[in-house]
């Protein structure tokens, strides 16, 4: 499930041709449990919301879930840690189509912040709010409706960077994010149970290229959407976009593989944010 916060219904993606059908909800804005995103009403206050779902992930979650068990929760995660990466991560939020949407995101260079692209898809001025408290307005200057990654730039935002690795199998980290639209930001420690190849669809559900995803065990919520998944150095190693229906354990995030080249992209100025997600 799409982790993004708004008031929606969950949306089923649809199935791939093929012989596994794997069932997940992607972790859309506060529209939906499980993801960095949050949505409300225009006038109110944002609202976790849901994110269309992707068979392909939940069909993924139960076949992991019958082949292995449940693992042990990841450890806790150290301060030192908890204090560097919450100094780089944002709450993201817009409005698009009548709702307020909020999610999550972090700082990968100055001025700069990466997020999922439903997070601010249909928005025109989304804004980031640092963790002090200060909110600064964005725009949106890179949008990948395939990869789901979007880049925004946001003038002062004055965060420190966190670097990109590779996740490695096994290996313990945490995601930072504000479920739930909540402005503090929360800690959910995860471990990443492997690293798949497959097409889930881009954002609006159309057959797309096959990308790196990585199954985590956690427990994250709408409106975490965008959120830095964190090896224990610190080091970005993927973004969480999407929870399983069946197993709410079990979330998904883009390995860092398929976000570096959305940043490496030359920006020049604001760009389309595409229709808003159904």
């Amino acid at each position: 499930m799409m982790l993004e916060t708004r008031h929606r219904q969950d949306v089923r993606r649809r199935k791939p041709a093929g012989a596994l059908a794997l069932a997940v909800v992607l972790a859309f804005p506060v529209l939906a449990t499980a993801g960095p995103a949050y949505a409300a009403p225009k006038a109110g206050r944002a609202q976790p919301t849901a994110a269309p779902s992707s068979d392909v992930l939940t069909g993924l979650s139960d076949l992991l879930g019958r082949l292995f068990p449940a693992p042990a929760a990841a450890p806790s995660v150290p301060q030192p840690l908890v204090a560097k990466v919450t100094a780089s991560t944002v709450k993201v939020s817009g409005v698009a189509c009548g709702l307020r949407l909020s999610g999550s995101g972090f700082s990968p260079a100055p001025d700069t912040i990466v997020t999922n692209a439903h997070v601010v898809a249909g928005t025109t001025s989304p804004q980031v709010l640092r963790p002090d408290g200060r909110t600064l307005p964005a725009t949106v200057q890179t949008f990948d409706p395939v990869k789901d990654i979007a880049v925004l730039s946001v003038p002062g935002l004055g965060l420190p960077s966190l670097a990109f690795a590779s996740a490695v199998e096994g290996e313990n980290g945490a995601i930072f994010g504000h479920p739930l639209g909540r402005a503090s930001v929360e800690v959910s420690p995860a471990r990443v149970l492997r690293r798949v190849v497959v097409d889930v669809g881009d954002i609006y559900d159309r057959p797309a290229a096959p990308r790196q995803i990585l199954v985590l065990s956690t427990n994250i919520q709408p409106g975490d959407s965008g959120a830095p998944l964190v090896n224990g150095s610190g080091q970005v190693v993927g973004v969480a976009f999407a929870v399983a229906n069946l197993r709410r354990s079990t979330a998904f995030a883009v390995a860092s593989e398929d976000v570096t080249p959305v940043l490496a992209q030359p920006r020049a100025g604001a760009v389309s944010t595409g229709p808003c997600i159904a």
